[in-house]
């Protein structure tokens, strides 16, 4: 095993030690989970994250076609009403991923929703892109997941044109997801320290929650107090209900950092 190899597998011994959650019955007390470190590859249970790009990966299963959104990616028997994707991966294993991909959270502050928005997506380092990649019809494809979202408001606006269906664009939703990195709680009597997300199941949220482990970093709204508030599901880009996907998650880069790339 290479120095690299071997320092990575430190900070994943480190990491588990002080953050793993034990609150899940799945997860015998004390037992830290296993990982398995290449030159190419870190793999997690569930969670597998290519040292090269920078970049992981998650199996989800699409679990929503139509709808209102309060989140996007859930534990199965959580919020599969309200959010396009469900996957077996651990929360705290994702968020363990996202800090060895480089990146750091923004903690969401209870009661301060309003002060969150505003300094989380000044926060270049906590800042995540989100692509979904799946068969369809024996074509790979590959999307942002944001491309699946619709802002009722923009919607709405749209739709209220006098003219909605001659040269309408559909608006588009701003790729706007944080590490707010969920939060660690203490059970009083047991004195055990539990991960946040591991207990309400919330991996992508759009509802603030400070549980969420990725938020998106823009207020929407409320989507059940109005027609033109908060998120759904944008029908034409959503795969099918049951349809096996990868969720594939990077550090966010700026469209000017981007441009800059591509003239390299």
């Amino acid at each position: 095993m290479s120095h690299g190899c071997r320092q990575i597998l430190a900070g994943l011994v480190l990491w588990a030690s002080v953050t793993v959650a034990r609150g899940e019955p799945a997860q015998a007390p004390g037992k830290t989970p296993p990982f398995t470190v290449t030159e190419t590859e870190i793999k997690l249970p569930g969670v597998t994250i290519n040292r090269a790009t920078r970049e992981f990966r998650i199996e989800a299963t699409a679990c929503l076609e139509s709808g209102i959104l309060e989140y996007v990616v859930c534990r199965p028997n959580t919020f599969e009403h309200e959010a396009i994707f469900t996957t077996e991966a651990k929360p705290e294993l994702v968020h363990a991923a996202l800090l060895l991909c480089g990146l750091n959270p923004t903690p969401q502050l209870r009661g301060l929703t309003e002060l969150w928005w505003d300094k989380a997506m000044e926060k270049e380092e906590s800042r995540v892109t989100i692509e979904v990649e799946w068969q369809e019809e024996g074509n790979q494809k590959r999307v942002n997941l944001t491309s699946m979202l619709r802002s009722r408001e923009d919607w709405a606006a749209a739709t209220d044109r006098p003219d909605p269906e001659k040269d309408r664009k559909e608006p588009e939703v701003q790729d706007a997801w944080v590490f707010a990195g969920s939060f660690i709680q203490g059970n009083r009597e047991t004195g055990e320290r539990i991960y946040a997300a591991n207990l309400s199941g919330i991996l992508v949220g759009i509802w603030p929650d400070p549980s969420t482990v990725i938020q998106y970093g823009i207020a929407s709204g409320n989507p059940y107090e109005g027609k033109d508030l908060g998120m759904e599901i944008n029908t034409e880009q959503v795969p099918r209900t049951g349809t096996k996907v990868h969720l594939v998650f990077s550090r966010h880069t700026p469209p000017e950092e981007q441009g800059e790339g591509a003239e390299k």
